[in-house]
């Protein structure tokens, strides 16, 4: 039975040649799809990381949660214009006098959910240049190297194969081999007789 990847994958093959659609090349940037411009992108990293030029990994990885964010608005503002675009063009009576009010209250849930996800990326950008100017003022130390170990003494190696465990076995002895000989008198006198 065939799995689901190689289903889906047989599925997108075979759609892809009726429909004569163009085969997907491998993305250089996952950051940017196919509809955008790589050479914006690379423009903006180059940008902020010669503006903010990073010495430390922490500082690097803040740096790039500020670049995705800010293309992300980027993204979120060209999305705004085209969905005003889209609904103005294709609608069957447009009113000329409102056309950006219009595409507003016609499709008011898409632009409140990209509304609300301009504010939350603007809030996770200001939480980034927050957090590299807290990196900038208090750098993350750079962690102690370990002292060499001292060499372990040597010590007298007990002749027993079993490891130290951190107590000691009694040694037992059987209860009559080094029994020391007490004399007679020593002796509790004998209790035979019944009184």
């Amino acid at each position: 039975m065939p799995n689901k990847r190689e289903d889906d994958a047989n599925y997108w093959r075979r759609r892809q040649e009726r429909d004569k659609l163009p085969s997907h090349k491998q993305l250089e940037n996952p950051c940017v799809l196919p509809c955008e411009d790589l050479a914006a992108w690379q423009l903006l990293v180059s940008e902020y990381y010669n503006h903010f030029q990073p010495t430390r990994p922490e500082e690097r990885a803040v740096i790039d949660d500020i670049i995705y964010c800010e293309w992300i608005l980027r993204r979120i503002y060209r999305t705004e214009v085209e969905l005003n675009q889209y609904i103005y063009e294709y609608k069957v009576r447009t009113h000329p006098d409102f056309p950006l009010g219009q595409p507003a209250a016609e499709a008011y849930k898409l632009f409140n959910a990209l509304e609300w996800r301009a504010i939350s990326t603007r809030k996770a950008l200001r939480e980034a240049l927050d957090e590299l100017r807290d990196l900038r003022l208090h750098p993350i130390p750079d962690p102690i190297p370990d002292p060499e170990p001292e060499p372990t003494p040597v010590t007298e190696t007990n002749d027993s194969p079993n490891p130290e465990i951190g107590f000691v076995f009694e040694t037992h002895t059987p209860p009559f081999a080094h029994r020391p000989e007490t004399p007679p008198s020593a002796l509790p006198p004998d209790r035979t007789e019944v009184p």
